[in-house]
């Protein structure tokens, strides 16, 4: 059984309801958490997903309180497009808003002209259609948002998942997917925020994360049933620093790590997505999340209740064993291409910064197709970034010196303050590709430039 959620943040006391909502009656009111719908497959055939959607303005709820917003096929997060690994995806896509969007495939190596930029192509105009296609050739848990005016139509709720799953895994008992985001008040001031964006730095009392639209809910299920949790944060700006008692951490961004491994937090940058394994404990398990914001880490906060987990005693489940055994390539100290981090906001200097270039007048650097390069990242701001590069994986080889445990592929890490990470990358997609910070407002800031893989 698949199960499709989204998490959202809200907006200030007032405006929406309690964090733990209860009825007049003092009774718990706490909403089932729900599902989301998956596409319908156009193409009954195998080895094939054929899928429709419309993007149109319209309204999501939360907690009551209708907000503008920008949807696929009239649901936030849009369907979900569920496919296994070598599927053909084909996607129509019907732009009915006002404006042009796009879709951007984040993680997904799709052909270079289907990756939804517009250095490639010119966006899909309004009351205009496109139509997307490309081989899922890699197992995973993925989504799919625009890139054009992206801060802004993210922030409406442009986005959804795509599942590709691996006939050769093993199989759960329940498998969920949880869609992270963070909703505010349209039209609400915020420093960090164009007027009438939903979007803010995550504040705990202002912006109260909630799940698939729903403030605090609960899942129920029995000690029995296995789980495989797919964690995706979508949002513009918030993070992410999960504790979920007793979880398994089985894969990143790009499918299985090499081994598993039992974290006391899972962390999430804005584009970011884990995969967790689970055996239910009885009772009631609530997982949370650290206040972490992107210019300090941790803050002093309490910790963020997400959602309950409900689970009647009916015997013992027993995890499969996962982890494709990958071990971790070795830095041997070269590096190819060095990327710097730096800048800050519009009013206080040049804007954003990768080189200190500002998107667009930006160097356009090149490395050859199938030849393995190392890239080194180095953040100077006095923000956290999280890096992220279309089209074509990397492997994690350290941060600030330190390497991973097992091996790590990703299409998004987030480097801290002050730090230096180390990336190799076999690419294998070539074209021009974009490199960005996934904090949605600094890539529309300038930080953001071109790899082109020859």
């Amino acid at each position: 059984m698949t199960l499709l959620v989204l998490l959202a943040c809200t907006a200030a006391p007032g405006s929406f309801g309690a964090r733990s909502p209860v009825d007049q009656a003092g009774q718990d009111a706490r909403l089932p958490l729900p599902l989301v719908a998956e596409a319908e497959d156009l193409d009954p055939a195998a080895g094939a997903l054929h899928v429709a959607l419309t993007a149109a303005a319209g309204t999501h709820s939360v907690e009551g309180v209708d907000q503008p917003a920008d949807l696929y096929n009239g649901q936030v997060p849009g369907p979900t497009l569920h496919a296994t690994v070598g599927d053909t995806l084909t996607v129509d896509l019907q732009n009915a808003l006002a404006d042009s969007t796009t879709i951007h495939w984040h993680g997904i190596a799709a052909p270079n002209d289907m990756d939804g930029v517009t250095i490639l192509a010119d966006p899909v105009p309004a009351g205009l259609g496109f139509t997307y296609a490309m081989s899922l050739d890699h197992a995973g848990t993925y989504w799919y948002h625009p890139h054009v005016d992206t801060h802004h139509q993210v922030d409406l709720g442009l986005y959804g998942v795509v599942v590709v799953d691996d006939p050769a895994e093993p199989a759960f008992d329940d498998d969920l997917v949880l869609v992270f985001d963070a909703w505010g008040e349209a039209g609400a001031e915020d420093d960090a925020n164009d007027q009438g964006d939903h979007h803010g730095v995550f504040n705990p009392s202002d912006f109260p994360w909630t799940v698939n639209g729903v403030v605090d809910p609960t899942w129920s299920t029995t000690t029995s049933r296995t789980l495989r949790a797919r964690l995706v944060n979508t949002s513009n700006t918030s993070y992410l620093d999960i504790a979920w008692p007793g979880a398994v951490r089985i894969a990143g961004d790009q499918g299985l790590l090499g081994a598993t491994d039992t974290p006391d937090h899972v962390f999430l940058a804005p584009g970011d997505r884990a995969e967790i394994a689970w055996a239910p404990i009885a009772g009631d398990t609530d997982v949370t999340t650290t206040v972490y914001v992107p210019a300090g880490g941790d803050a002093w906060e309490p910790d963020v209740r997400l959602f309950t987990v409900h689970a009647e005693d009916d015997g013992a489940a027993t995890l499969p064993a996962l982890g494709d055994g990958a071990v971790p390539t070795a830095d041997d100290g070269r590096t190819t291409l060095t990327y710097v981090f730096a800048g800050g906001p519009s009013e206080d200097g040049d804007g954003w910064l990768i080189n200190g270039e500002a998107w667009p007048d930006v160097t356009v650097e090149s490395i050859p197709l199938g030849e393995p390069s190392v890239i080194e990242v180095r953040n100077l701001s006095a923000t956290e970034h999280p890096f992220h590069l279309h089209g074509n994986a990397f492997e994690v080889l350290s941060v600030d010196g330190v390497a991973p445990a097992s091996a790590d592929f990703e299409d998004t890490v987030n480097v801290p303050i002050r730090s230096v990470v180390r990336l190799r990358l076999v690419p294998t997609n070539p074209g021009d590709w974009l490199l960005h910070c996934h904090l949605l407002g600094h890539e529309d800031g300038g930080m953001m430039t071109i790899l082109r893989v020859e």
